[in-house]
């Protein structure tokens, strides 16, 4: 008899939730030992303590960010702290936490590569570091730098929400992480909007198809525990969160890599430098090959001559060689643009080749 009434309240308890109304509840992700913590108290402790790790009132020499000269022709790009609408609470420093995580998605771009945040925030004060940052002032941080782009991001949601499914009983039904970023970037060699770009990634527990009440309790753990974990770490990845924020991460590195693309082949002839003025250089490339201020070009030498060691016989030459890098400054005619050289000073000279690369 004992046996059956258990049965019948099993019963009785799953018809219940599954009719029952849906209620949202959403966990401004903290720990469990003070889940009602919250309001502007506590965006602050964060904010001190970041701001007292970096040391804003430090500032380091400015470092090249191009280095390697395999690397040189690609583009550079700059994230700066992302500012936080979503209203999140918790022990995450997400200002820096997310654009450092884009930064490691990027990675295996061969085009577009990333200066490490951290020599960012040590330049910045401490509203800065929440990301309240002035076109200006990103600008002059990315100049410091060496950044070709900085972007500007911002955080429309961070959460894991759960939905409830009876009052009477209690219990939930329904979780999904959700994650939603804006990505601004402005070229900073012409201090102009380069695009914006808007992805969200969401990960709902209805997708496996979990149909017994008692299969949620690891989602209500997660839900509780969820900032008590490493951001980033493996624990997290496995998340309903951490699956939306890398759906999001993933998103936003494909959407870089369409708005930000390699020059474009060179329609003309013979594209070459044409003049070198002490530091200024033009080549005979403009608008009629569609290029734009920021593009990078790989110069090339026409080959040294080669002669015979014994008898000074002129033989040939040899390969031509890339001897530097410039960026193109600002493009002025049809087929004029001035340039900056990143590399290879002293070295181009008038006729050597310019190739996209």
């Amino acid at each position: 008899m004992m046996r059956g009434g258990m049965s019948f309240l099993l019963v009785l308890l799953v018809v219940t939730l599954s009719c029952a109304p849906v209620q949202e509840s959403k966990l401004p992700i903290m720990g469990l030992s003070d889940p009602n913590a919250g309001g502007a108290e506590a965006a602050d402790p964060v904010a001190a303590e970041v701001a007292a790790e970096v040391a804003p009132e430090l500032e380091p020499e400015a470092e090249p960010a191009v280095e390697d000269s395999a690397n040189a022709l690609g583009q550079t790009l700059l994230f700066l702290p992302f500012k936080d609408v979503s209203k999140y609470k918790g022990a995450w420093n997400i200002h820096a936490e997310l654009p450092r995580s884009l930064a490691d998605t990027l990675k295996k771009n061969d085009f577009l590569r990333t200066i490490p945040i951290d020599s960012a925030l040590v330049r910045l004060k401490k509203k800065e570091l929440l990301g309240k940052i002035p076109l200006d002032r990103g600008l002059e941080v990315g100049r410091q730098l060496g950044a070709d782009f900085i972007v500007f991001g911002e955080i429309g949601e961070l959460s894991m929400k759960r939905f409830r499914a009876t009052v009477p009983v209690g219990g939930y039904r329904s979780y999904h992480g959700q994650t939603n970023v804006t990505l601004r970037l402005v070229k900073v060699i012409d201090e102009q909007p380069a695009g914006e770009v808007i992805r969200e990634g969401l990960e709902d527990s209805k997708k496996y198809g979990i149909t017994n009440p008692a299969a949620y309790i690891p989602l209500e753990e997660e839900y509780w525990l969820l900032g008590q974990m490493e951001w980033g770490g493996e624990e997290f990845r496995e998340t309903l969160l951490g699956k939306s924020v890398g759906k999001c991460l993933t998103g936003l590195a494909t959407a870089l890599d369409s708005l930000i693309r390699p020059p474009p082949d060179l329609s003309i002839s013979e594209p070459k430098i044409i003049a070198v003025d002490d530091t200024q250089v033009y080549i005979n490339v403009g608008l009629a090959d569609a290029i734009q201020n920021g593009d990078k070009f790989g110069v090339w030498d026409n080959g040294r001559v080669l002669t015979d060691p014994q008898t000074g016989t002129v033989l040939g030459r040899a390969l031509p060689r890339r001897v530097g890098v410039v960026q193109v400054e600002q493009v002025l005619s049809e087929h004029l643009a001035l340039v900056r050289i990143l590399e290879g000073a002293g070295q181009i000279q008038r006729e050597y080749s310019i190739r996209a690369e």
